[in-house]
């Protein structure tokens, strides 16, 4: 009896046909150590993650940036509108249901975090026996492999990739590894190169300035610590050894005691006690700064907006401001496309769908604290562009949806509809009033 990942793999095998071209005729540059080649790949992918997982974990830094991406990536949540197909109602019910049964509102922040930090995400599709997607699991990065050849395309895409807890040698993937068809795997890559395997890390280019960084505050914090405090200098002219340790038994509790106010010390010979103070230059750090500046290079969230900005004026936060709200889209476009388009369609495709004949758009809502002043920004903007005659009902309640949570623009668009036909049907009522004959003149009935 064929098991449902058979059953599933056999309808995407049929689904996935693709023709041959010119570059299958190309014989590609053969590598006499492709093995080697690609266990060097799994080691510095290693390290460099393990690297950036260290700035995540250790350095709030690099936590509340990866958060902050994410978080405003994704928004207030989206919505899904299919508008063309064979059966767009049908389609359009099994994109909401899947959105409601897997939490994808909030999954997908989790799911974008994680994947600006690893660089790859790997999430599982559990599947029943209707062809539903019962849920999403999120596989450990270093443990899952894409077995893609040189150009990154799959061979046997019954075996794309594959999961072992045992660090790859690069001698294959072993026995106790566990394979996973290509429709079972949606591997998100952030930063992906064409022709390379694998995603980067957000960070993965600030490793050199983080770690210089690191340094250069664990010594200021040594060197504070060390030399901060002020010390005495007892000077007894011409003590022996033995008068030196007399003097500090006799004056042991003063010398002892780092709290004392007041410190009384004796001598018998002639002397003195000279105070030393603390190291004046502790607060000289421009270098550090220099190292945490370059390091935020990486970063497409600005200093000033998680901790820095003691230094800034409105002048400088406001074109940073609008160059981040500039980027935000490319990293919504982002989570659309490796994420939830892959999610939707094998949704699809597993219930008897074919996505390639539908249109279907995703709606992002702006996260944006609602205050009267936008509200009216709002309604004045949309009158504006009506009054242009180049935007339709529907694209303009879409731009005010991404702006007010809560719109509901397909029962607006109803319900103006219906408004419109009983206005129409009381203007043809009023025209048919008009055209009616009314009474004579000079009274009812005729002259006989």
């Amino acid at each position: 009896m064929m098991g449902l990942i058979d059953r599933f793999t056999a309808m995407f095998r049929q689904q996935e046909q693709p023709s041959k071209t010119t570059s299958d005729e190309v014989r590609r540059p053969g590598r006499a150590s492709g093995t080697l080649d690609r266990f060097k790949v799994e080691r510095s992918r290693r390290e460099i993650v393990e690297i950036c997982r260290r700035m995540y974990d250790e350095d709030t830094r690099g936590e509340r940036t990866l958060n902050t991406l994410a978080s405003d990536a994704v928004g207030s949540g989206f919505e899904v509108s299919v508008t063309e197909g064979a059966d767009v109602e049908a389609a359009q019910a099994e994109a909401d249901e899947l959105v409601a049964r897997l939490d994808l509102a909030q999954r997908l922040d989790d799911w974008a975090r994680l994947s600006f930090r690893d660089g790859d995400s790997f999430l599982e599709l559990s599947v029943d026996g209707e062809g539903l997607i019962q849920d999403v699991t999120r596989k450990p990065t270093l443990e899952m492999h894409r077995n893609s050849n040189d150009a990154d395309r799959f061979d046997d895409p019954t075996r794309a990739f594959w999961w072992s807890d045992k660090l790859w040698a690069g001698q294959g993937p072993g026995l106790d590894a566990v394979w996973f068809a290509a429709w079972q795997i949606i591997h998100a890559r952030w930063h992906h190169d064409e022709g390379s395997r694998y995603g980067r890390p957000q960070f993965a280019a600030a490793r050199g300035p983080w770690k210089r960084m690191n340094e250069g505050e664990l010594d200021i914090a040594i060197r504070r610590k060390t030399r901060s405090g002020m010390k005495y200098m007892h000077v007894l002219e011409d003590a022996s050894d033995a008068d030196l340790e007399a003097y500090k038994e006799q004056n042991k509790d003063a010398l002892d005691n780092p709290f004392a106010a007041v410190a009384d010390f004796f001598s018998n010979k002639k002397g003195m006690i000279q105070a030393v103070q603390g190291d004046a230059r502790l607060g000289e750090i421009e270098d550090v700064v220099h190292h945490i500046r370059t390091w935020w290079v990486s970063s497409p969230v600005p200093m000033s907006l998680v901790g820095y900005g003691q230094d800034l004026n409105r002048d400088v936060l406001d074109p940073q401001k609008a160059q981040y709200d500039e980027m935000l889209p490319t990293a919504r476009k982002w989570i659309e496309s490796q994420l939830l388009t892959p999610l939707l369609e094998r949704q699809w495709l597993l219930r008897g769908m074919w996505p390639g004949g539908m249109q279907y758009a995703v709606t992002w809502s702006v996260k944006q604290r609602l205050v009267a002043q936008v509200l009216k920004d709002l309604a004045e903007a949309l009158l504006r562009l009506k009054a242009t005659g180049l935007f339709t009902d529907e694209v303009l309640l879409n731009m005010a949806a991404q702006m007010v949570p809560g719109i509901d623009v397909a029962a607006l668009l109803a319900e103006m509809e219906r408004t419109e036909e009983v206005d129409e049907i009381g203007r043809m009522a009023a025209a048919a009033g008009a055209l009616s004959p009314g009474p004579s003149p000079g009274g009812r009935g005729e002259a006989g």
